[in-house]
């Protein structure tokens, strides 16, 4: 058989196939373009809202300095509920920052909605309880210190040594060095490793 045979024989291969499965192939070519449609108009919807989200984030922190303090804290507090994985955490510390919300126990759900979001990277949740426990702290509340910090301690976080540092300062401050000790053995021994 020739080249010309081959490539002839091919060509009806080809056609016959297309004919017996033209709805199929048509079928799936719209489901593809649904599919295509719908990614594209989902990744614009979210840049939309990224850059709403930003835009409101930019608006609270000019509200700050012009001392409007109800409005900036509407804005913040939406933005928190929004679970937006860079602008939510940042608007919370602008909040203890400028001592926007004094009611420490909305804080505190603040930062535990926030390490709900499953958007956020494992060590930036870290960091997050990392400055959870800072602001525990300034409120000496033990428990809830020792609750955030232990599970960064007992895994292999880079900030692990950060959360050692911070029990270890916060029970010294509080005159408790047999704690403050079990932590300092805690950070040689890991620093031996």
């Amino acid at each position: 058989m020739s080249n010309e045979t081959i490539k002839e024989n091919l060509r009806l291969k080809i056609i016959n196939f297309s004919r017996k499965n033209f709805k199929k192939i048509i079928s799936l070519l719209i489901i593809l373009f649904i599919f295509l449609c719908a990614f594209l108009f989902y990744n614009n919807l979210q840049k939309k809202n990224n850059i709403k989200i930003a835009e409101q984030y930019s608006q609270a922190a000019l509200l700050v300095k012009q001392k409007k303090l109800f409005e900036t804290k509407l804005l913040l507090e939406n933005i928190i509920n929004k679970s937006h994985q860079f602008y939510s955490p940042l608007a919370l510390y602008l909040v203890i920052d400028n001592n926007i919300e004094k009611d420490s126990k909305k804080i505190i759900a603040y930062f535990d909605k926030i390490l709900k979001n499953n958007k956020i990277s494992k060590e930036n949740l870290n960091l997050i309880k990392i400055k959870k426990a800072m602001y525990l702290i300034r409120l000496d509340k033990e428990e809830l210190i020792t609750e955030t910090l232990n599970p960064i301690i007992n895994s292999n976080s880079i900030w692990k040594n950060m959360a050692i540092d911070l029990m270890t300062e916060y029970f010294l401050s509080k005159g408790q060095n047999i704690k403050a000790q079990e932590y300092i053995t805690l950070s040689n021994t890991k620093v031996k490793k």
